[in-house]
């Protein structure tokens, strides 16, 4: 299981966990859970091409910035994405991520929640042995 949702972390807010075997496979987990969050990915067409590039000072602080990047879309753009292909060059830590989606129908989509940010709350990256882990908080 590729993330797993944590309903007793807060109740304001929706806090799950990912893990992958691949530093960008975390990365783009943690973007469709986030997705999941927000919509029902089955409902959502990949329409719309964006490519997002995201450069910070550390890797915990590069997985807050993916998302609030996805966030920022949502909010600016009306963009729901289902589709992420994340390269990472982690001596840069620098993200190149290809992006698949479309704009909110708020007729044929099936929304959840709107997530207005990640909060730094629990938030963290780890490695353990042959896997990643992040742990996220929403705050919806």
């Amino acid at each position: 299981m590729p993330h797993r949702f944590l309903p007793d972390v807060a109740l304001a807010d929706v806090a799950f966990e990912v893990s992958s075997p691949s530093l960008h496979g975390l990365f783009e987990e943690s973007a469709k859970a986030m997705t999941e969050v927000m919509v029902d990915p089955r409902s959502l067409s990949p329409h719309t091409r964006r490519t997002v590039i995201v450069s910070s000072e550390d890797l915990d602080r590069l997985l807050y910035d993916f998302l609030t990047e996805l966030i920022v879309m949502k909010d600016t753009d009306s963009l729901l994405f289902r589709d992420f292909r994340v390269s990472i060059d982690a001596g840069k830590n620098t993200l190149r991520c290809s992006l698949l989606g479309e704009q909110i129908d708020r007729v044929r989509h099936k929304l959840r929640n709107d997530v207005k940010a990640v909060t730094m709350h629990l938030f963290g990256i780890k490695r353990l042995q042959r896997r990643w882990k992040a742990t996220i908080v929403l705050d919806i």
